[in-house]
């Protein structure tokens, strides 16, 4: 199922032309996400104020005119199907102003060919608490992963998932691992096409709008990376 296993072999090339890597964007490019969202005035672009390292990171934000509750702005990538069984969905995410954040979610469809099944990490940021979305479509709250999120501070989040199980694996917060094997992903529906689908999303609470910072946007086989 993993590829870690195997041995280190001297790289001499970059890292994107691994097989096993799906997608590594350090946002310092083109910004050739897929937007969607409630519209309007929203943002959705590399921006120097949402660099985790490098000169740009992804800033999303929900729009300014017209705001309301539950605007929300999402960011999508697709890209092709593994080798193996493992998907590891990574990245570092921040928000200049929490209290204004209803969610944060990173999202991966992965589609077999047969079926498309979806997983999420799902970050409640003004209430402090995460949950990820299990094999009914249902929230579960991770009590291990509830904290206090701080404006501005940047952290990693990860889900590791068994692709040919349908299973979570592990999911990741600021530290802190917590063990899902065994848990089923979301069954979307039938679906003949082969690949998956990563998406970053923020959600606001009410009438302000919601912004969020992603960078180091990683998808692919191997966990130690």
């Amino acid at each position: 199922m993993s590829r870690d296993h195997l041995g280190q072999f001297m790289v001499s090339s970059a890292l994107g032309f691994g097989r096993g890597i799906l997608l590594l964007d350090d946002c310092e490019g083109t910004f050739n996400w897929t937007v969607s969202g409630t519209g309007g005035d929203d943002v959705h672009e590399f921006a120097t104020a949402a660099a985790f390292m490098g000169l740009k990171g992804m800033r999303l934000k929900t729009r300014t005119t017209g705001a309301a509750a539950n605007d929300y702005v999402a960011a999508a990538r697709a890209v092709g199907h593994g080798e193996g069984g493992l998907l590891v969905i990574r990245a570092r995410v921040a928000s200049p102003d929490v209290s204004v954040v209803k969610n944060l979610v990173m999202q991966v469809t992965h589609c077999d060919g047969v079926n498309d099944y979806s997983a999420n990490i799902n970050i409640r940021m003004s209430a402090g608490t995460v949950a990820y979305l299990d094999a009914a479509a249902a929230a579960v709250a991770m009590p291990d992963l509830a904290q206090t999120f701080t404006d501005g501070a940047w952290f990693t989040i990860e889900l590791v998932l068994d692709v040919l199980t349908h299973e979570y694996l592990e999911c990741f917060c600021n530290g802190t691992r917590v063990d899902l094997a065994g848990a089923g992903v979301y069954d979307v529906g039938a679906s003949t096409e082969r690949g998956a689908i990563v998406s970053l999303s923020v959600i606001a609470v009410g009438a302000a709008p919601a912004e969020m910072y992603a960078d180091n946007i990683y998808v692919g086989e191997y966990l130690d990376l």
